[in-house]
C-alpha cells in the first residue's frame, strides 16, 4: 500500500536525521536521548515494512505464502517491539535531559 511505503521512507529519513543529531551532540544524556528517538524511527520503519509485506503478497496463491506471513510477523514483532522499548527509554531520558541542560548552561557561564 502506498501509505505504508510513505511511512517507511519518512521513518528512514527521521532515523538518519536523529542519528546525525546524536553524532553531532557532545552531551552524554542528549546522545542517549537522540539515540532513543532514532531507534523509535527505525523500529517503526521495520514494523511498517512487515505490514507492507502482508498487504503486498496477500492475494498471491502460493504454497510459500505461510513463509511470507511468518517473516512479516517477525518483522512486525521486532520492529514495533523495538520502537516501544525505545519510546520507554525516551520517556525516561526526557526529564534527565532537562537537568543536563540546566547544568550545561551553568557550566558554560562559569567558563565565560
Amino acid at each position: 500500500m502506498p501509505i505504508f511505503v510513505f511511512v517507511i521512507i519518512m521513518s528512514g529519513v527521521a532515523y538518519l536525521y536523529f542519528k546525525t543529531k546524536q553524532i553531532r551532540s557532545v552531551r552524554p544524556v542528549e546522545k542517549q536521548w537522540q539515540a532513543s528517538r532514532a531507534g523509535i524511527a527505525l523500529g517503526l520503519a521495520i514494523g511498517f515494512f512487515g505490514l507492507n509485506q502482508l498487504f503486498l503478497f496477500n492475494f498471491e496463491q502460493s504454497s510459500e505464502l505461510i513463509v511470507t506471513y511468518v517473516i512479516a510477523g517477525i518483522f512486525i514483532a521486532i520492529g514495533f517491539g523495538s520502537s516501544w522499548m525505545r519510546f520507554k527509554a525516551y520517556r525516561h531520558l526526557t526529564p534527565i535531559l532537562a537537568k543536563e541542560e540546566a547544568e550545561w548552561e551553568k557550566f558554560e557561564k562559569q567558563q565565560s
